[in-house]
């Protein structure tokens, strides 16, 4: 009996992480923020994270998650599209990984998965902020000129709105005893960057025949003939997303490792 009461005991954070999961992805379904992919995908992040990691790594997550809405709420643009199940698991996929290791007793899975969000949150607010305030971006190194919201590019407004993003994911971490503050913070920062240079120097970019416009994107909005310019075909955003995330992880599982931070 003594070993059936514990089996239970441990089992009964899943249910109560499945409900929350449900719930809010159901709210942000309904709210236009996540399809109908996207919301199953969330739930089975959100379960993971609560269910393995516990309320307070959920309530990292959900400040993440929030604040992303947020910033795609903001003015002058403020209905942005579903976000699908490719774009929620290119950035919960790292720190859902790291919730289930951590359920499964893994001491620096914590780093990781608080590493792994600040990258999503900076890499999200520097987007949203950039594409709204900072005018035309330029690539990070070569300083070209390119379209508002193609991958590579950088701009002030957005670079600082990053910045902060990983700042209030470091402090938010800190604060919930998950993660140091100024590691997740530099962690986040890092995977920004990564997130920019994969963009810029590896991720497909297509030109369009029929309006000049280049994008990310095999279909051009105009609906003409796209010609891919430079990358790789097989990496997109979201590939790219979860490379970030995936380095901004990485970083963290070092600097939590004995001797790995300075």
């Amino acid at each position: 009996m003594t070993a059936l009461g514990d089996a239970l005991g441990a089992a009964s954070p899943w249910p109560a992480a499945l409900a929350a999961s449900l719930l809010a992805s159901a709210l942000a379904w309904r709210l236009g923020a996540l399809s109908g992919d996207g919301a199953v995908a969330a739930v089975a992040v959100g379960t993971v994270v609560a269910g393995a990691g516990g309320w307070r790594w959920a309530a990292l997550l959900l400040g993440f998650v929030t604040a992303a809405s947020a910033a795609s709420a903001l003015p002058p643009r403020p209905q942005a599209p579903r976000r699908n199940a490719r774009q929620v698991l290119a950035n919960g996929l790292v720190a859902a990984v790291a919730a289930g290791l951590h359920g499964l007793g893994v001491a620096p899975a914590g780093a990781v998965f608080a590493a792994a969000l600040s990258a999503g949150w900076a890499d999200t607010w520097a987007t949203e902020f950039g594409v709204r305030y900072g005018g035309r971006p330029r690539r990070l190194w070569g300083r070209e000129p390119l379209e508002p919201g193609v991958s590579g590019g950088i701009t002030t407004a957005g670079t600082a709105a990053g910045v902060l993003a990983a700042v209030c994911c470091g402090g938010l971490a800190g604060a919930l005893a998950i993660a140091p503050t100024g590691w997740t913070a530099g962690a986040g920062l890092v995977g920004m960057l990564v997130d920019s240079a994969v963009g810029g120097a590896v991720q497909g970019h297509y030109r369009c025949s029929t309006c000049g416009r280049e994008g990310e994107s095999v279909r051009c909005p105009c609906g003409g003939r796209t010609q891919r310019v430079r990358g790789l075909w097989w990496v997109d955003n979201d590939a790219t997303n979860l490379l970030a995330t995936a380095a901004a992880g990485a970083l963290g599982l070092w600097g939590s490792l004995p001797g790995g931070l300075p």
